[in-house]
């Protein structure tokens, strides 16, 4: 059975692609003269792309993690390659060594096929069965078995387009006859100069009335054609890696085919084009600049939005004090503070589709959520251990943090306890090696600057923990934390300096009220099905949020510390995440859109 797709595209306007490529990106370490280096590829791939970016509307069916890598998440964008034929697996993407000798030709050792030795007909997509005219095998976990395999299961759900195949050497060495008659099954067949010469070294047979194209390497193209033969010099140009130049002559043949364009002059040019760089990079560049945004700022939503809030927003101010946080004048609140703060992500369960629901756990017979559970649990451990803040501690004491985490069941609640115990050990080190007596050491560097939130953001900034997100959410919060506590750890000159906190709640909150618009349909389909979304959509979901917040900030007059307060207590209060919002309630239900459908980006990272 087909397992569930990353999306299973819903919306009216959804297009049916014209070439669907059948097998997965591959992530590859490419030995060359100029060194080694790491590129994304895969037949099926590569194929897809140079469809798409030769005109075509195209798409992919592949078995693939839950979160796509972000080179092969790029070609994913709106306008880029259809993806409901993407299928979520436990596993990994193929995975090839190649070497290139001087005059580029390539030699393949260690070969792991992956999650594609899984991809069957049945993970076809329905809707997809009767407007694609021309699907293309790639050479499957190369076995001519599973392309024959799933051929035969692709005409039984009643496909009746266009078949194009491809192979590789080592299937035409070891499966000739098999590979004989999936080239006498297709209507277009691809392969290299060398495979053709151990394949067909006559040629195809005259009674084939398919069309076989040969590339052979930078001289030429030969295509058979019902028993005639045409030769296409190859143009030459400079070879940075000749990886995926044939598959992409392949995509780019099949979408003019499908668009009426000239194929053999298409092919040359998008083959000549991924010779400029290393695997699918090039066509990718290309494709990036014809895809459309996902996500869009609604600036005419965050003005007024803005207007309210600055109404309203000071009732949410916190000063982090008080349990679950540490009391005034606890000796170890500082520490306490700098340790839990690094562990503020994550705090959500999930399954292979998505979201299930947030952490909850229970100590004393009280229920805490997500961030309160990490602040109560230092909190306690710290007033019964004192020492469990020492550097050394934290860097050797690989069971520290979960110990300290323990619910009422003697069980750690957090859902990446590894992750967790990973920054918790990383982040006691380096206070070994730079700050042995603690955060207090950075504290007492940083107050002296003229301007302290920058300094130590700065400081941060090198601290496991905190130094792995670029938008430094943990470090942000921790500036606004120290500053606003009564014992005024941090005094705040540069108040300026303090960029925006975005985590879950402020993206929900982004989305919901309308400040942040999704133009990706399918993207909306999974962020209301609360499923998986890859690296690139986050990304632009977090960063048009960023945006949003510093706008809101400029227009309100609040503080990002004000904003960010209101944001956090409005979304535990009222705009929920596991139950329906609570418009009435809403103090800025005036200019929010109430789109509370929407929900958060469901990505895993340890920045929020």
């Amino acid at each position: 059975t087909r397992p569930a797709p990353l999306n299973a595209r819903e919306t009216p306007d959804a297009l049916c692609p014209e070439v669907v490529a059948v097998g997965c990106p591959s992530t590859d370490v490419l030995l060359t003269e100029r060194g080694a280096h790491r590129a994304v590829g895969g037949a099926a791939f590569i194929t897809a792309v140079a469809a798409r970016v030769c005109g075509a509307r195209a798409g992919l069916v592949a078995r693939v993690p839950r979160e796509l890598p972000r080179d092969v998440a790029r070609a994913f964008a709106p306008g880029g390659l259809e993806r409901v034929g993407l299928c979520q697996s436990e596993g990994v993407l193929p995975s090839f060594r190649i070497a290139y000798d001087a005059g580029h030709n390539a030699s393949y050792g260690e070969f792991d096929p992956g999650l594609e030795v899984e991809v069957c007909s049945a993970d076809f997509p329905e809707q997809w069965l009767d407007g694609v005219r021309i699907v293309h095998l790639a050479s499957l976990a190369g076995d001519a078995r599973v392309q024959l395999s799933f051929l035969d299961g692709l005409r039984a759900r009643g496909y009746r387009g266009l078949v194009s195949s491809g192979t590789y050497q080592r299937m035409v060495e070891g499966q000739p006859e098999l590979v004989g008659e999936l080239l006498l099954r297709s209507d277009f067949f691809f392969c290299n100069g060398r495979e053709a010469q151990l394949l067909i070294p006559e040629g195809p047979p005259a009674t084939w009335k398919g069309m076989l194209c040969v590339t052979d390497g930078g001289r030429e193209v030969r295509c058979f054609s019902h028993g005639q033969l045409q030769r296409h010099p190859v143009p030459s140009r400079e070879v940075v890696d000749a990886t995926g130049a044939g598959d992409a002559f392949c995509g780019a043949f099949l979408g003019a085919v499908a668009t009426g364009v000239d194929p053999i002059a298409a092919g040359l040019a998008i083959a000549s084009e991924v010779l400029s760089g290393y695997g699918a990079e090039p066509l990718l560049v290309h494709l990036e600049r014809e895809v459309s945004p996902r996500v869009q700022i609604d600036s005419t939503r965050v003005a007024a939005l803005a207007s309210e809030l600055k109404e309203v927003a000071a009732a949410a101010d916190l000063d982090f004090c008080g349990f679950p946080f540490p009391d005034k004048g606890d000796p170890l609140a500082l520490e306490n503070l700098a340790a839990a703060t690094l562990h503020q992500y994550g705090f959500w369960d999930a399954d292979e589709r998505g979201w299930i629901g947030p952490m909850y756990a229970s100590r004393q017979e009280r229920r805490f959520k997500g961030s309160d559970w990490i602040w109560q649990a230092f909190t306690s451990a710290s007033r019964a251990d004192p020492s469990v803040f020492d550097p050394k501690r934290m860097a050797s004491e690989p069971r520290l943090l979960e110990q300290m985490c323990l619910d009422e069941e003697g069980r750690c609640p957090l859902p990446d306890i590894e992750s967790h115990t990973a920054l918790h050990q990383a982040y006691g080190a380096a206070l070994m090696e730079r700050y042995p007596r603690g955060f207090v050491e950075i504290l007492e560097k940083v107050r002296e600057s003229a301007e302290p939130a920058a300094s130590l953001l700065a400081e941060l900034s090198e601290l496991p923990g905190y130094a792995e997100d670029p938008m430094a959410k943990k470090a942000n919060l921790l500036v606004v934390m120290l500053a606003a506590r009564p014992e005024g750890f941090l005094e705040l000159r540069d108040p300026e300096n303090i960029r925006p906190i975005v985590d879950y709640h402020l993206m929900r909150s982004c989305l919901r009220t309308g400040c942040v618009r999704i133009l990706d349909g399918d993207l909306r389909l999974r962020l209301e099905k609360r499923q998986w979304v890859d690296c690139e959509e986050e990304r632009e979901i977090r960063a048009a949020a960023f945006t949003a917040i510093e706008e809101l900030v400029e227009l309100s007059g609040c503080s990002v510390a004000r904003v960010d307060g209101f944001f956090f207590t409005n979304g535990r209060s009222r705009c929920l995440e596991d139950r329906d919002p609570r418009c009435e309630e809403c103090t800025i239900r005036g200019s929010c859109a109430q789109e509370t459908t929407l929900f958060q980006p469901i990505y895993r990272t340890t920045a929020y």
